[in-house]
């Protein structure tokens, strides 16, 4: 078992899992290396990141997540299933547990429905294309204790930066959380 589980391997799944990791969160992440962002040739509207392909943008996100500790898998996930004090997350492979589920695929949306989740268009989104979870707001918490939701799903327009940092976001509240003291990670 591990403490986080991260469903979608984006900037946003990636910013979560890099703040729980670094609280002592062992955190595993699934990606399928389907992204939206992974199309984008250039990248200038990332403060730091100028002229960066979008796919190198999520490569350095990766190499930095799985720097200090951050496991990805190259696995779909199937279903997710809250139990008593864990969730059951399937992939085609095997069953998966976590105390902590983080949604942030903007893509597989069935997830979120199986869960019984009401999705609606993100409207923050130009293209209609994008769905979001009905309700949720930055903080990302769902009606399910122990399930948040990141990226786009929560309602944001679609830009890398905004989609990071509310991943931050829900990964600092899990830490906080867990740890029972706001969570703090500064670098030296």
């Amino acid at each position: 078992m591990v403490e986080v589980i991260v469903v979608g391997g984006g900037v946003a799944g990636l910013a979560a899992s890099l703040f729980t990791q670094k609280a002592g969160l062992r955190t595993l992440v699934f990606d399928t290396g389907v992204s939206q962002l992974k199309k984008v040739s250039l990248v200038w509207n990332y403060l730091g990141k100028t002229g960066d392909s979008g796919e190198q943008l999520l490569d350095n996100y990766r190499k930095q997540a799985t720097e200090i500790g951050v496991e990805v898998r190259a696995e779909e996930v199937v279903s997710v299933k809250p139990e008593a004090d864990f969730f059951a997350v399937q992939t085609a492979a095997e069953t998966y547990r976590a105390k902590y589920v983080i949604l942030a695929t903007n893509l597989n949306t069935q997830l979120l429905t199986d869960l019984g989740f009401e999705l609606i268009v993100n409207e923050k989104v130009p293209s209609g294309k994008i769905k979001m979870v009905k309700g949720i707001g930055w903080e990302g918490e769902t009606r399910i204790s122990n399930l948040y939701v990141a990226g786009l799903l929560a309602g944001l327009p679609s830009q890398a930066i905004i989609a990071a940092g509310q991943g931050a976001a829900v990964g600092v509240n899990i830490a906080t959380k867990e740890t029972g003291k706001t969570y703090m990670w500064h670098d030296v």
